[in-house]
């Protein structure tokens, strides 16, 4: 008999939606979370600084830099919100 488990899988993406990692931490993989949460903090304020400083010095210059740096985030945070939703199953 298939394991059920007492998380909701909808109720995890939502919480990853609203902060990632959070549902991770719902889903009881706190380590995981807690990673996904630093890891979104550090790239987060990484990226916020370059693109300061890029637009500070150069902004027509880096247009490839700042699409990367959008497709990165997407991507980043589609992967955490379907991984929540798969913790929580």
């Amino acid at each position: 008999m298939p394991r059920r488990s007492k998380h909701q899988p909808v109720l995890a993406a939502i919480l990853s939606l609203l902060v990632p990692g959070l549902g991770q931490i719902y889903a009881g993989k706190q380590e995981r979370g807690a990673t996904i949460l630093v890891a979104g903090i550090v790239v987060g304020t990484l990226a916020m600084i370059s693109q300061t400083l890029f637009l500070a010095y150069a902004a027509g210059a880096f247009w490839w830099y700042r699409l990367s740096l959008t497709a990165y985030a997407l991507i980043f945070w589609i992967w955490q919100l379907v991984d929540a939703y798969k913790q929580a199953k």
